[in-house]
């Protein structure tokens, strides 16, 4: 049975930096957010961390379900999917998140500011319908 305590805490965070990644997107425009490095680096660490903690609920399923390991992060969303723990639409929008948390932690002299930018426009959502669907296996 999936840990409650510990998918809970992780919802609890995911919540925690979406609230945070919303007054950050009211703080400016896409072309002041892009050059405001206080805006601009503080959306960049929760969108990490809102989707660092995805993957631990979702790596945490995983093993508690018993199910065959992904080849990597990307495929963690799919397997999921798969086992009807999420929608497929939705793991399809999430798994470009985990390449995306990749490039915030390993690649941060390269990220292209208005792609973080239009993840606080676009993608806050998924994060609430991810919560949904896995807290039906709470």
């Amino acid at each position: 049975m999936v840990d409650r305590y510990v998918v809970r805490a992780r919802i609890a965070k995911i919540r925690q930096y979406v609230a945070l990644l919303r007054k950050i997107r009211r703080l400016a425009d896409e072309s002041a957010f892009v050059q405001d490095p206080l805006i601009y680096g503080n959306a960049e660490r929760y969108l990490q961390l809102a989707i660092q903690a995805l993957l631990d609920i979702s790596n945490h399923i995983v093993a508690d379900m018993n199910l065959d390991l992904p080849a990597d992060n990307k495929e963690l969303f799919d397997l999921l999917a798969r086992h009807k723990v999420l929608p497929v639409r939705l793991a399809k929008r999430l798994a470009p998140m985990a390449g995306f948390r990749n490039i915030l932690v390993h690649e941060y002299l390269e990220i292209d500011r208005h792609r973080v930018y239009r993840a606080l426009k676009d993608d806050l959502g998924d994060f609430e319908k991810f919560i949904t669907a896995v807290s039906k296996l709470l």
